[in-house]
Protein backbone atom coordinates (compact mmCIF):
# COMPACT_ATOMS: atom_id res chain seq x y z
CA UNK A 1 0.00 0.00 0.00
CA UNK A 2 1.21 3.46 -0.87
CA UNK A 3 -0.16 6.67 0.58
CA UNK A 4 1.64 9.92 -0.06
CA UNK A 5 1.11 13.63 -0.58
CA UNK A 6 3.01 16.37 -2.38
CA UNK A 7 2.47 20.12 -1.90
CA UNK A 8 3.15 22.32 -4.92
CA UNK A 9 2.83 25.95 -5.96
CA UNK A 10 0.17 27.21 -8.35
CA UNK A 11 2.64 27.85 -11.17
CA UNK A 12 2.61 26.15 -14.59
CA UNK A 13 6.15 24.78 -14.13
CA UNK A 14 4.93 22.84 -11.08
CA UNK A 15 2.76 20.53 -13.22
CA UNK A 16 5.93 18.79 -14.45
CA UNK A 17 7.04 18.30 -10.83
CA UNK A 18 3.69 16.70 -9.97
CA UNK A 19 3.94 14.28 -12.93
CA UNK A 20 7.52 13.41 -11.99
CA UNK A 21 6.56 12.84 -8.34
CA UNK A 22 3.71 10.51 -9.33
CA UNK A 23 5.92 8.61 -11.80
CA UNK A 24 8.66 8.15 -9.17
CA UNK A 25 6.26 7.07 -6.41
CA UNK A 26 4.51 4.50 -8.63
CA UNK A 27 7.81 3.14 -9.95
CA UNK A 28 8.88 2.47 -6.37
CA UNK A 29 5.88 0.22 -5.69
CA UNK A 30 6.41 -2.57 -8.27
CA UNK A 31 2.60 -3.04 -8.03
CA UNK A 32 1.64 -0.73 -10.89
CA UNK A 33 2.30 -1.79 -14.51
CA UNK A 34 3.94 0.80 -16.77
CA UNK A 35 0.82 1.34 -18.89
CA UNK A 36 -1.30 2.03 -15.79
CA UNK A 37 1.38 4.33 -14.37
CA UNK A 38 1.39 6.26 -17.66
CA UNK A 39 -2.38 6.83 -17.34
CA UNK A 40 -2.02 7.95 -13.72
CA UNK A 41 0.78 10.37 -14.66
CA UNK A 42 -1.37 11.81 -17.46
CA UNK A 43 -4.33 12.23 -15.11
CA UNK A 44 -2.15 13.77 -12.40
CA UNK A 45 -0.82 16.30 -14.89
CA UNK A 46 -4.31 17.25 -16.06
CA UNK A 47 -5.61 17.62 -12.50
CA UNK A 48 -2.57 19.64 -11.47
CA UNK A 49 -2.86 21.90 -14.54
CA UNK A 50 -6.52 22.55 -13.70
CA UNK A 51 -5.59 23.43 -10.12
CA UNK A 52 -2.83 25.77 -11.29
CA UNK A 53 -5.29 27.50 -13.60
CA UNK A 54 -8.47 27.58 -11.51
CA UNK A 55 -7.71 26.97 -7.82
CA UNK A 56 -6.99 29.35 -5.02
CA UNK A 57 -4.60 28.98 -2.13
CA UNK A 58 -2.21 26.10 -1.55
CA UNK A 59 -2.55 22.92 -3.60
CA UNK A 60 -1.52 19.37 -2.85
CA UNK A 61 -1.43 16.11 -4.78
CA UNK A 62 -2.59 12.96 -2.98
CA UNK A 63 -1.70 9.46 -4.16
CA UNK A 64 -2.97 6.13 -2.85
CA UNK A 65 -2.26 2.69 -4.25
CA UNK A 66 -4.26 -0.07 -2.57
CA UNK A 67 -6.67 -2.90 -3.36
CA UNK A 68 -5.73 -3.07 -7.08
CA UNK A 69 -6.54 0.62 -7.52
CA UNK A 70 -4.58 3.85 -7.83
CA UNK A 71 -6.36 6.94 -6.53
CA UNK A 72 -5.00 10.37 -7.44
CA UNK A 73 -6.44 13.60 -6.13
CA UNK A 74 -5.60 17.27 -6.13
CA UNK A 75 -6.85 19.36 -3.25
CA UNK A 76 -7.00 23.13 -3.08
CA UNK A 77 -8.51 25.91 -1.02
CA UNK A 78 -11.34 26.64 -3.42
CA UNK A 79 -11.73 28.30 -6.79
CA UNK A 80 -13.66 27.46 -9.93
CA UNK A 81 -16.25 24.72 -9.70
CA UNK A 82 -15.62 21.29 -11.18
CA UNK A 83 -17.81 20.28 -14.10
CA UNK A 84 -18.86 16.93 -15.51
CA UNK A 85 -16.81 15.84 -18.57
CA UNK A 86 -19.89 13.96 -19.79
CA UNK A 87 -21.43 17.38 -20.53
CA UNK A 88 -18.72 18.93 -22.76
CA UNK A 89 -20.91 21.84 -23.86
CA UNK A 90 -20.48 23.41 -20.44
CA UNK A 91 -16.69 23.00 -20.45
CA UNK A 92 -15.05 26.44 -20.50
CA UNK A 93 -11.90 25.28 -22.34
CA UNK A 94 -9.82 22.22 -23.15
CA UNK A 95 -10.36 18.52 -23.00
CA UNK A 96 -8.45 17.64 -19.82
CA UNK A 97 -11.41 16.28 -17.88
CA UNK A 98 -12.54 14.27 -20.92
CA UNK A 99 -9.07 12.67 -20.99
CA UNK A 100 -9.36 11.92 -17.29
CA UNK A 101 -12.76 10.33 -17.87
CA UNK A 102 -11.34 8.16 -20.67
CA UNK A 103 -8.39 6.97 -18.58
CA UNK A 104 -10.10 6.34 -15.25
CA UNK A 105 -12.72 4.00 -13.85
CA UNK A 106 -14.29 6.68 -11.66
CA UNK A 107 -13.67 10.35 -11.07
CA UNK A 108 -15.29 13.20 -9.28
CA UNK A 109 -14.88 15.88 -6.68
CA UNK A 110 -15.94 16.72 -3.19
CA UNK A 111 -16.05 19.89 -1.16
CA UNK A 112 -14.39 19.74 2.22
CA UNK A 113 -15.60 21.29 5.48
CA UNK A 114 -12.72 23.80 5.33
CA UNK A 115 -14.16 25.29 2.11
CA UNK A 116 -11.65 23.62 -0.19
CA UNK A 117 -12.26 20.93 -2.75
CA UNK A 118 -10.60 17.75 -3.94
CA UNK A 119 -10.83 16.61 -7.56
CA UNK A 120 -9.90 12.95 -7.98
CA UNK A 121 -9.71 9.94 -10.26
CA UNK A 122 -9.52 6.20 -9.63
CA UNK A 123 -7.58 3.92 -11.99
CA UNK A 124 -7.70 0.11 -11.75
CA UNK A 125 -4.34 -1.68 -11.64
CA UNK A 126 -5.62 -4.94 -13.10
CA UNK A 127 -8.31 -5.79 -15.61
Amino acid sequence: MLLDKFAFDREPAQVRRVRSWVRDRLAATEEVPDEVAADVVLIAGELAANAVRHATGPVRALLTCADSTVWIGIEDSGGAAWFDPAAPDVAPVGTGLALIAACSRRRGHFHRADGGKTVWAEIPIGS
